[in-house]
């Protein structure tokens, strides 16, 4: 009897908890701070690890295979295609994310739901410009000559 009391009283705490996290107008959406915080943080990694990949990987004491320098026996234009492609899919979730939080809060009323609005507008918006700053991403492989000077 007094685990049924317990597991009673758990069942609803748990699962209004759970809803707290995934309902749009809770202050601690995951999908509206996701949505607006995940593309300039993925935009911040992919300038962060772009330059680490061809500062590592064109050093001195970096293999190379045919004249190309290589980190884990694949190139590192394909290292920076792989990591350009992969935030551009979180970027790309953000904005799903934000997306599907404007959606459940669209016709709705109230401060709470004012604010989600707006939380999931301007991750759509920021989803959309840092998506576009990444996709610029793939351009430098394909002109630049990878451990070579400009000059």
């Amino acid at each position: 009897m007094a685990t049924t009391r317990a597991a009673e009283r758990e069942g609803p705490e748990t699962g209004l908890t759970h809803r707290r996290w995934i309902d749009p107008v809770s202050p601690r959406s995951i999908a509206l701070w996701f949505g607006l915080l995940g593309p300039p943080l993925a935009w911040g990694a992919n300038l962060v690890l772009g330059d680490l990949i061809f500062e590592l990987g064109c050093a001195p004491g970096v293999r190379t295979v045919r004249g190309r320098h290589q980190i884990l026996g694949l190139p590192l234009d394909a290292w920076a295609y792989i990591e350009t492609a992969f935030l551009t899919a979180v970027i790309v979730a953000a904005g799903l994310s934000a997306l599907w939080a404007w959606r459940r809060v669209r016709g709705r009323r109230g401060i709470a739901v004012d604010r989600a609005k707006a939380l999931a507008l301007g991750g759509i918006a920021s989803s959309l410009f840092y998506v576009t700053l990444l996709l610029f991403g793939f351009l430098p492989e394909l002109f630049l000559r990878t451990c070579h000077t400009a000059l």
